[in-house]
């Protein structure tokens, strides 16, 4: 799902309202080209950079299975690793100038900083939000750049900055990997801009567009790295949140959005009533719609009016387990009591367009057969109720969770090739941190794929209930179609006709009816609503 690069922008944002002397360019090469370093070596010799900033905002997808069978592939779980082809990425840029300064940040990156430098031999790295610090270095690289060099000028700022990493001949070393609380967040009157590619998209995949209404969470689930990357919560002002839905439906005809916050509803649901009142509120609340991730408390009838005044057409919860000993082996803050308490609610007042969704999570140590025929009374009670649930299996272990620092026994963890250990091996261990960057996943009592196996066979005759699995077109099994029609996008958007024609031909050559369709509606979406002119009729006699 190509979605906008949505932190970038806010830091674009945020440099341009600083007035700094700075030219930015942002550059998605898995996207733009099907040859990811070739196209940065292109923007490098184009743009001829004093400085990169390199955002990772996630180090695998987290879908442990595609299938609910073992196959005939001889793979485990399917969690796909980026990683590596970021590694590439760095690579190139060593390769076009040793010397450039390369600044690495992102959600994925402050999870675990020191490990993502280690694994792809980066000097230099700015943890949490960065707005602040990412402005601050450009002022002084602005300031003194010019005589000292920029490289120097970068490690010796960054070593002052809050949650800034340099390399030195020990290792990564900074002034702690925590951002002090005057600087989670830089409150900026600019707006993000969107790029033409990901207007389409929006369009013609149905992707909602990011609207961010705070960030941080204030849980621990043993499993997420969210309390990670933020771990106070920052609310913005609720008429700013407005203020930028306004932007994005007047600029570029966008008019559903995703509130990117990790729960929505935490620590104080009133900041989310404010948020709802704001948007309903607005110069276009009447055709605003909006979708997010909400904890099960709190959740009150005041709430619930403001998420119908709203439009929250999705609302989304993470039950993950229904038996009060398993939620807190996950370290939530409810328990079933709670479940029934807010999904009574929701489902006495919801009106007919908002659809209900929970996601359940099986696999977490101590899952037993007990707990999943539990579990699976508790879905099909929801689910008759019209509940819409997605349930994965496998919990995937990251760095520095507190899943990560639990001993965990090593035959029901999973690699892609297999066990981590063999039947009857030694009891739990811990792994290194550095061990889990590589994608590795918990699963309890049988194996990924069995237990969606013995779970789809369980539900198959309940209606609304689905496995988690990416959906038609799935990473882990990218189609060779995929890539080439992401870059007919990106050339589509741009108005460059003769190259997306040329993807194109390589999608609808593939025979695959989904291509097709896809293809189909991006063309109709191109020619309605351009972004830029594109000559889609003279595309369309290309491509026949």
């Amino acid at each position: 799902m190509p979605v906008g690069p949505y932190g970038l922008e806010i830091l674009r944002a945020a440099v341009t309202e600083s007035g700094l002397p700075v030219e930015v360019s942002v550059c998605n090469p898995f996207l733009e080209s099907l040859d990811h370093t070739g196209l940065l070596t292109e923007v490098l010799d184009r743009d001829r950079p004093d400085l990169v900033a390199l955002s990772i905002r996630n180090i695998d997808n987290a879908v442990v299975a595609c299938d609910t069978a073992a196959g005939a592939d001889g793979r485990w779980i399917d969690v796909v690793d980026y990683l590596a082809p970021i590694a590439e990425l760095t690579a190139t840029l060593r390769a076009w100038d040793p010397g450039l300064p390369v600044v690495t940040g992102g959600a994925a990156f402050t999870s675990c900083p020191v490990e993502v430098m280690d694994r792809l031999g980066l000097d230099f790295g700015l943890a949490g939000p960065g707005e602040a610090a990412f402005t601050a270095l450009l002022a002084r690289v602005v300031a003194e750049g010019g005589g000292r060099g920029v490289r120097q000028v970068v490690a010796e700022t960054l070593s002052t900055l809050p949650g800034g990493l340099v390399r030195t001949a020990g290792g990564a070393l900074g002034p702690g990997l925590r951002p002090r609380p005057d600087v989670v967040s830089r409150p900026t009157t600019a707006l993000p801009r969107i790029a033409p590619e990901y207007v389409l998209f929006a369009k013609a995949r149905g992707i909602p567009t990011a609207l961010r209404s705070h960030a941080g969470c204030p849980l621990r689930c043993s499993y997420c790295v969210d309390p990670l990357n933020v771990g106070r919560v920052d609310a913005r002002p609720a008429r700013a949140v407005a203020a930028e839905a306004e932007h994005y439906v007047e600029r570029y005809g966008l008019t559903h959005f995703h509130l990117a916050a990790p729960e929505v509803n935490l620590p104080y649901e009133g900041a989310l009533t404010e948020v709802c009142e704001a948007l309903a509120g607005s110069r276009h609340g009447e055709v605003i719609s909006w979708h997010g991730y909400f904890n099960v408390r709190p959740f009150s009838e005041r709430l619930m009016d403001a998420l119908i005044r709203s439009r929250c057409v999705r609302p989304s919860f993470s039950v993950d387990a229904f038996d009060d000993r398993m939620l807190r082996g996950h370290h939530k803050n409810y328990r079933m009591s709670d479940v029934e308490d807010t999904f009574g609610l929701l489902l006495r007042r919801r009106p007919e367009w908002m659809d209900v969704q929970i996601g359940v999570l099986f696999g977490q140590p101590g899952e037993t057969a007990a707990t999943l025929e539990n579990a699976i009374r508790h879905i099909r009670r929801l689910a008759d109720r019209g509940v819409s649930v997605g349930y994965s299996c496998g919990l995937r272990v990251y760095p520095h969770t507190p899943l990560a620092r639990t001993p965990l026994d090593p035959r029901h963890l999973y690699r892609a090739d297999g066990p981590l250990a063999p039947t009857g091996a030694a009891g739990p261990r811990t792994l290194s941190a550095a061990d889990l960057l590589t994608p590795l996943v918990y699963c309890e009592p049988m194996p990924p794929r069995e237990l969606a196996a013995h779970l789809a066979d369980r539900l198959s005759d309940c209606p609304g209930v689905t496995f988690i699995d990416e959906g038609p077109v799935k990473e882990a099994r990218q189609p060779d179609w995929l890539r080439p029609l992401n870059v007919a996008t990106v050339h589509l958007a741009h108005g460059r006709s003769e190259p997306a024609a040329e993807m194109l031909r390589l999608v609808l050559g593939s025979g695959d009816a989904r291509a097709a369709g896809m293809t189909r509606r991006l063309l109709q979406e191109a020619a309605a609503r351009p972004p830029v002119p594109v000559g889609t009729g003279g595309l369309r006699t290309a491509l026949a």
